[in-house]
């Protein structure tokens, strides 16, 4: 599976037309009242726009919100942006952007929130990436080398835009013990399709579990939405008790991942003669940067990839709620870790402080729960475990339930694509009762679907292999799926159990 947290889309604004409106609707922004009539999105204050030309349409159509543009110029990374959401509109960037009018209109708009300075060198980032040239010729995509180089050595992708702005001496004077009394809003899932009384019931839980002080393992089906609610409700922490908490993140686990990547460990220091110093992992980098205390919720996106005793270590201490000394030194003294409650108000160089508050996000396939059994019992008592199921599929109407999401997606398909992509659902989640799959893979289907240049039935099939068939890995019975699914009539048989044997190693039982 790839990693699923945000893009990074590279912008440059070299031209002296391109750096005016930059500055005019990305730094100041304009009023809402401006540019009302026209679009159909409800806007209001100060919106930050940027656009690219219909020829990238291509790139920006795979935008999403949360995704972030870095803003190049003259060798360096300026700024970056998280993005709110992507609008075709020939009008308003024709509107907004007069200057292009007689060349190529922007008509590929981005809606922006305040962007941060950057200031980070084209050619660190291109180095990372391993490009050979040091600049950006057009809006593109940061490839998934330089995703995860960035990952590697900023922590995750938005510490690499929100924490290189410098803003750590802005941070709130974090009060260690205090413990705000939670109260997550439904409409924090908004855009968010979940059926029935779903919305209102997750939400009621994570309010009791944060309000009882427990931390949340998010758990379900692949595809069910549990990265992007974890995500949500530590951004709507950080927004709604931001005199506690100082922003969030976000990271995903993999099976390399140790202590180092967790806890931290000894690094060559930068410029020096071969000596080590500690430097503090994912989790400590929440609590403290740069001498200053910190409070982070942390998202960690399938902590099931991770070997549980290897990576978390010492942290089985810490968040049974006791005080952990690592066996490291920082300036002669052993590091420590201290709840909250132990803090005597002093922070010292070699000690880190998890605020009473803090809370660790987690997700995890339901299918992988023996990772569970990894886990020691007083670590498990520290966490909720919320269940995000898949929705039950008619049996006489899946392309229903199809069509309600892909309203709610702004995907265009007809009736029989909708009714055909609902019956593949329908035959990959009631055939066994050991796997089910979520309403993203679905959308990626169908987004595959649309988008493809091949005749529908072929489209269709390679969309089942490339994104149901990698779903089945390890799956037990997972040849009556393949079966089942090759006697659509929507689907090219033949082809279908030919990639089955290539990607699943299975055959069918009547030789095919």
């Amino acid at each position: 599976m790839g990693y699923d947290g945000p893009e990074i889309y590279r912008a440059p604004f070299g031209s002296d037309e391109a750096q005016s409106n930059f500055d005019r609707t990305v730094l100041t922004g304009v009023d809402a009242d401006e540019i009302d009539a026209s679009t159909e999105r409800e806007l209001s204050g100060t919106v930050r726009l940027w656009g690219t030309k219909e020829s990238v349409e291509g790139s920006w159509r795979k935008v999403e919100s949360g995704d972030f543009l870095i803003f190049y110029r003259d060798g360096e990374y300026e700024y970056a942006a998280e993005v709110l959401g992507i609008e075709r509109n020939e009008e308003l960037g024709r509107e907004i952007w007069p200057n292009h009018e007689e060349g190529s209109p922007w008509v590929c708009i981005l809606y922006l929130k305040e962007p941060v300075e950057l200031g980070v060198a084209s050619a660190e980032i291109h180095d990372l990436a391993g490009y050979e040239i040091d600049h950006t010729m057009g809006f593109s995509p940061l490839n998934p080398m330089g995703i995860g180089g960035i990952r590697g050595r900023w922590g995750s992708v938005e510490e690499f835009a929100y924490g290189s702005s410098g803003d750590g001496d802005d941070s709130p004077d974090i009060d260690v013990r205090a413990t705000p009394t939670v109260d997550v809003p439904e409409s924090t899932l908004d855009d968010l399709h979940f059926p029935g009384e779903q919305p209102a019931e997750i939400v009621d839980q994570v309010n009791a579990a944060l309000n009882a002080g427990k931390h949340i393992v998010f758990t379900g089906p692949p595809g069910t939405g549990k990265t992007e609610i974890a995500r949500r409700v530590s951004q709507h922490l950080a927004g709604a008790h931001d005199d506690v908490y100082s922003g969030h993140q976000m990271t995903t686990a993999t099976a390399d991942w140790s202590t180092f990547e967790t806890v931290g460990g000894y690094m060559p220091e930068e410029g020096g003669d071969g000596d080590l110093s500690f430097v503090a992992g994912q989790v400590l980098r929440r609590f403290k940067r740069d001498g200053v205390q910190r409070n982070e919720p942390l998202v960690i996106d399938e902590i099931n990839r991770a070997d549980i005793d290897k990576s978390f270590g010492q942290l089985f201490t810490l968040l049974s709620g006791q005080g952990v000394q690592l066996p490291f030194t920082r300036d002669g003294e052993e590091i420590e870790i201290l709840p909250g409650d132990e803090f005597d108000g002093e922070l010292r160089p070699n000690e880190y402080v998890m605020p009473e508050s803090w809370r660790l996000f987690a997700t995890m396939n339901s299918y992988d729960k023996t990772a569970l059994y990894e886990m020691s019992y007083a670590f498990m008592r520290r966490f909720a475990f919320i269940h995000v199921d898949a929705p039950e599929i008619p049996e006489d109407d899946p392309g229903a339930l199809v069509a309600e999401y892909a309203s709610v997606w702004g995907i265009d398909a007809d009736e029989e694509l909708l009714a055909d992509v609902g019956e593949v659902w329908r035959i990959a989640n009631t055939t066994i009762e050991e796997r089910k799959l979520g309403p993203a893979i679905v959308k990626d289907m169908l987004s595959h679907v649309t988008h493809s240049g091949l005749p529908r039935r072929a489209a269709l099939t390679r969309a089942v292999a490339d994104y149901v068939f990698p779903q089945l890995e390890g799956v037990a019975r997972r040849e009556a799926i393949v079966s089942e699914l090759a006697d659509l009539d929507c689907l090219d048989g033949e082809r279908l159990v030919a990639l089955a044997r290539d990607i699943l190693q299975v055959r069918l039982a009547d030789g095919r």
